[in-house]
């Protein structure tokens, strides 16, 4: 069985878990309102708590760490900007992932799409320390394939496999970010998963 199709990899929660995301939730609510009053410190915390989520997640979008470091500087000029729009007590993720969306959309859109994938692309990538079954991937010998099989998805289908499958988000929070419904975000993940299950097996890189 591939790493694609086996949950046994997903992390297994410790008791004080709710505990520690409380209080994760807690310093994180507080930075925002530090940084909406103008304190960069907290700004450039809130980057370093938040910033490895938002590069590989542009990274699966764009497929290049460059493009993806411009993507991030983006997302989070736009983070600054609209801090005040932002409720502190909410969860800042799928806002943060929206932003990203936009962020890697925009810049596709000024950009003529070229060869995205490369071995020297995959060179430098930050390491993941929450490995569920399509990171263990992205981190073994599938990671090329893979990455060519996002790149062969439409938009929606791409955006919903890396928030859902790569990024562990819940279809709820998916779907906030990409400003869509829960049924959508499934459906988009639902052939999204199908098309990249079929590249890989036309590749060599799927269930053997």
């Amino acid at each position: 069985m591939s790493a694609l199709e086996n949950p046994a990899g997903l992390l297994l929660l410790m008791s004080d878990a709710p505990a520690r995301e409380e209080a994760a939730s807690a310093t994180m609510a507080a930075l925002i309102v530090r940084a909406r009053s103008g304190d960069l410190d907290a700004f450039d915390l809130l980057m370093a708590e938040l910033g490895d989520r938002v590069f590989r997640t542009a990274r699966n979008l764009l497929g290049s760490p460059a493009d993806a470091q411009d993507a991030v500087q983006e997302t989070f000029l736009r983070f600054y900007r609209s801090l005040d729009r932002f409720d502190a007590e909410r969860d800042p993720a799928p806002w943060l992932y929206r932003l990203t969306l936009n962020a890697c959309h925009d810049f596709n859109r000024k950009r003529s799409w070229k060869r995205w994938l490369s071995l020297d692309a995959l060179k430098g990538e930050r390491p993941d320390p929450s490995p569920g079954p399509y990171r263990q991937a992205l981190a073994g010998e599938q990671r090329q394939l893979i990455r060519e099989g996002l790149g062969k998805l439409s938009a929606g289908e791409r955006a919903a496999v890396v928030l859902r499958e790569i990024e562990g988000l819940s279809a709820r929070q998916a779907a906030e970010a990409m400003a869509c419904s829960e049924t959508t975000v499934r459906s988009h993940a639902s052939r999204g998963r199908a098309k990249l299950r079929a590249y890989l097996e036309a590749r060599g890189g799927g269930p053997r």
